[in-house]
């Protein structure tokens, strides 16, 4: 026993660990039943009371694929003739036109690049890109490259909107992939109407210039709601404002006002100004403090700087956090940080879903002016362990819309070394930018696409020309996201939809059905064909077996790993394999016993002989696995995946669990029948 312990200890533990990651699964079966037997507020109501535990349960699970959940498969085509189409300098050119024309032709399957094949129909009638593409003086691979780079910035920006629309429509878990040149891939579970999804994808990207409401006024609509949840009136007295500016905002004038480019701004906070912002970045704290913080500090600053929105006289200081959470509801979801000088809210992930689900009660809509909006920052941070999420108040009616834009370029400002974004805009947008600009010098203006917020800069001076340069970013990848969604709003490559499937849930429930179905079955007659043939051996390779579905499935949990049917049939394939090592290791045992060895040597020989088979066997598979996975598709890497997991798992039941248990039932005297 003793010399077993180790390996004993260590399948007690990759059991534990198993059922452990497995444990969601269970849960959000429980979770989803009670769900089924629920309708209308009683529904709500349970949501509401276990966000937390439904969550939870859903970030565990195994994830089921379309062909078992029921869902949307699309494939958008980019439109990028349509692109080359409306950046041409000559796009009355019949001969062009006629080209762009035949392209439009070329099968939706090809993988070729239309650039490519734009460039190639040019050659043929003697023409070059630098014809309709370029300037004198532009050199004919350079028209090419800034042709390349335009298309892949139309995609990415394709990409992003997709992203953000399914995001806000609230489908669990999402494939969203760039496919080949011109093509993304989205897969949407649980989704039963292609008609919302079509819709969905193909609408026009709604990017718009919004302000934010003052502080003063946010808190007083965030207490009124806080209000609505406990029971209390609305907030609408004077004093109770002042009380609201003085005692919960803390308002810090000069943290607004100031130009001392010192300052650092705050949580997405940048400045926005003509030609040249000297602002600095800080994006993502939301603190109006100027001395030298770590980056960790203020993060920890955004939650512990509370601010209940209260009137009352007690202090939210000397309240227990059960206290805090019975009085304040609202502002236990969403923090607000009083030395910001913002009326920004701070929710955590885990609470995002509950804030949403009270701003959509209609009590609360009714305290909630129409002409105030919340909004959901696009960007988040990490404390504490856990993403924060920016709640935005704003003005509802737009400012102005990204029509107006006409160009957006991310670069690194040579003189300080940080990210930038510059902008220009049309004539007729420059004008109404300069009197927006002009009445709003020193508030915040949010840049909007389809509902999220990207960013919110605050604006420094009145803004002439229409070229305006937003300054703050953290990083060159955060610019590159904010040129996009700029340039988002026209779209200029619209999408198509090249391919459309949809699985019905009835479906997908008959498809999980017939898979455990078939694995229970090959379980059951490899378990009786095990027991008859080797007996005592065979019950113990047939526990192995049980172990080694249960491995498989928790290494799955564990990854987040997505369960599709090809993947069913690998882990059908995976029991044959876990038979087939037994079935070496119990021929050789025999093939000792037969040589006249006492049945303790047989099992160890067995095992030591068979090892180099079986590992060889197993090595060859996973390069196929892996070559599988690497080279294929959905289906096929769902397959490779788990086959993957069941060699692992596959190895050690065989190898270290049977092992073990034959050396215990030995020791313990037990006669053990190969057959």
């Amino acid at each position: 026993m003793k010399k077993n312990l180790f390996r004993i200890i260590l399948t007690v533990v990759f059991i534990a660990a198993a059922i452990l990651y497995l444990y969601p699964t269970y849960q959000d079966q429980q979770i989803s039943k009670e769900l089924h037997g629920l309708t209308g507020q009683d529904s709500l109501d349970y949501v509401t009371k276990n966000a937390d535990k439904i969550k939870k349960s859903r970030d565990g699970r195994i994830k089921l694929g379309l062909d078992l959940k029921g869902g949307v498969y699309v494939v958008l085509d980019v439109d990028v003739v349509k692109l080359l189409q409306d950046i041409s300098k000559k796009k009355d050119d019949p001969t062009l036109n006629q080209i762009l024309t035949d392209l439009r032709s070329v099968p939706e399957t090809s993988d070729e690049p239309i650039l490519n094949l734009l460039k190639a129909r040019l050659k043929e009638k003697g023409l070059t890109l630098k014809s309709f593409y370029g300037e004198i003086r532009d050199d004919e691979n350079d028209v090419e490259k800034k042709l390349s780079t335009e298309i892949d910035n139309a995609i990415d920006r394709a990409v992003e909107i997709v992203r953000n629309r399914v995001d806000q429509y609230g489908v669990a878990e999402p494939q969203i992939q760039k496919i080949g040149g011109k093509r993304i891939v989205v897969e949407l579970p649980g989704v039963s109407n292609p008609d919302e999804v079509r819709k969905l994808l193909q609408g026009t990207a709604l990017l718009q210039f919004q302000m934010l409401k003052d502080p003063e006024t946010a808190v007083k609509v965030m207490q009124n709601i806080n209000n609505v949840l406990v029971g209390k009136g609305v907030t609408d007295s004077t004093k109770t404002t002042a009380e609201l500016k003085k005692d919960s905002l803390k308002k810090n004038t000069e943290s607004l006002t100031s130009k001392d480019t010192s300052l650092k701004e705050s949580s997405g906070k940048k400045d926005l100004k003509k030609d040249t912002t000297k602002t600095k970045k800080d994006a993502d704290k939301k603190s109006s403090d100027t001395t030298k913080k770590k980056d960790s500090d203020k993060k920890k600053d955004t939650l512990s700087n509370i601010d209940t929105g209260s009137a009352s006289d007690t202090s939210a200081a000397n309240l227990s956090e059960e206290e805090f959470k019975q009085k304040f509801p609202f502002f236990y979801l969403v923090r607000l940080n009083e030395q910001s000088g913002t009326a920004d809210g701070y929710v955590r992930e885990s609470d995002k879903e509950k804030v949403d689900l009270i701003l959509k009660r209609e009590d609360v809509k009714a305290v909630i002016p129409t002409d105030v909006m919340f909004a959901w920052s696009q960007r988040s941070f990490e404390t504490g362990g856990e993403r924060i999420y920016t709640l935005y108040c704003l003005k509802k009616d737009a400012e102005l819309t990204g029509k107006v834009i006409e160009d957006a370029k991310s670069n690194i400002d040579p003189q300080n070394n940080t990210p930038i974004v510059t902008m220009s805009m049309s004539t007729e947008g420059s004008a109404d930018w300069a009197r927006i600009t002009g009445a709003n010098i020193n508030k915040r203006c949010a840049i909007v696409l389809d509902g999220v917020v990207y960013s919110a800069p605050v604006i420094r001076s009145k803004i002439t020309g229409g070229n305006s340069q937003i300054e703050g970013m953290g990083s060159i990848q955060e610019a590159k996201l904010l040129e996009i969604v700029l340039k988002a709003g026209a779209l200029p490559a619209p999408l198509k939809i090249a391919e459309e499937r949809t699985v019905g849930p009835s479906l997908g429930e008959d498809s999980i059905n017939k898979g455990i179905t078939s694995s229970f079955v090959a379980l059951v007659l490899v378990a009786l064909f095990m027991i008859v043939y080797y007996r005592v051996g065979g019950g113990i390779a047939d526990l192995a077996l049980v172990i080694n579905v249960l491995f498989v499935m928790g290494i799955m949990a564990s990854f987040k790993a997505t369960l599709t049917m090809p993947g069913i049939a690998g882990l059908v394939l995976t029991l044959g394999m876990a038979v087939d090592t037994n079935v070496l290791i119990f021929e050789r045992i025999r093939e000792e016993l037969g040589s006249g060895k006492p049945l303790r040597t047989a099992v160890d020989i067995g095992y030591k002989k068979a090892f180099s088979a079986i590992i060889d066997s197993h090595i060859t598979s996973v390069i196929t696995g892996i070559i599988l996975y690497q080279f294929g598709s959905g289906p096929i890497q769902g397959f490779a995946l788990t086959l993957l997991f069941g060699i692992g798992a596959n190895l050690f039941t065989a190898i270290v669990i049977t092992h073990f248990i034959f050396d215990i039932m030995l020791e313990k005297g037990r006669h053990i029948s190969i057959g």
